[in-house]
């Protein structure tokens, strides 16, 4: 959330104002082109081989499986490319091909997940996935708000006494943020 300093001579009391402002992002273009590189890579390996060696039928269906999970991924790519993420202090909103709404009001539950691309787990991406009745909302780190849309999540579940699993949990202390946890019993 954006604060301004209130002036003291306009009569306002409170020392800072609240004021909602519509934050909106989009992937970057470097992470856009490495998705790219990566689907048109795994299509070049997968098909490549299907159309010059003419393999038998196994190793044909496997390859064949590996170019259609390529094409999705290049899909994918090209879905991020047309969306648009807006997010307020009212809700996410999805603009774009999958285009949803989630406000903060309805969120029923969130889960950051970490995906490690090396084993000592020091390299990754985190996905964030938020759910509400009726819609579903996934992003990933490489989104530039990504901390942000993580950060304002936490808050509304710890308001509203939501839990998170213990993944997310640590996900979320890890980038630095106070995960919700459950409040103690009387």
């Amino acid at each position: 959330m954006n604060r301004v300093k209130a002036d003291p001579q306009a009569g306002d009391a409170s020392a800072t104002a609240r004021f909602s402002a519509t934050r909106r992002c989009r992937y970057p273009q470097s992470a856009l082109v490495a998705h790219y590189l990566r689907a048109l890579l795994g299509l070049a390996f997968t098909l490549a081989p299907l159309r010059l060696l003419h393999p038998a039928p196994l190793p044909a269906v496997a390859l064949a499986a590996g170019a259609l999970f390529f094409l999705v991924y290049c899909a994918q790519a090209v879905i991020k490319q047309y969306t648009q993420i807006e997010f307020d202090e009212t809700g996410i909103r999805i603009s774009g091909p999958l285009g949803t709404a989630i406000p903060w009001e309805d969120l029923r539950a969130m889960h950051v997940k970490y995906y490690a691309t090396r084993q000592d787990r020091s390299s990754g991406w985190m996905q964030l996935h938020l759910r509400a009745d009726g819609a579903k909302i996934s992003i990933d780190s490489t989104l530039p708000a990504f901390g942000e849309i993580a950060h304002r999540a936490a808050r509304e579940m710890m308001r509203r006494g939501l839990v998170t699993d213990e993944a997310t949990r640590f996900n979320l202390a890890a980038l630095e943020i106070r995960p919700p946890i459950r409040p103690p019993q009387p």
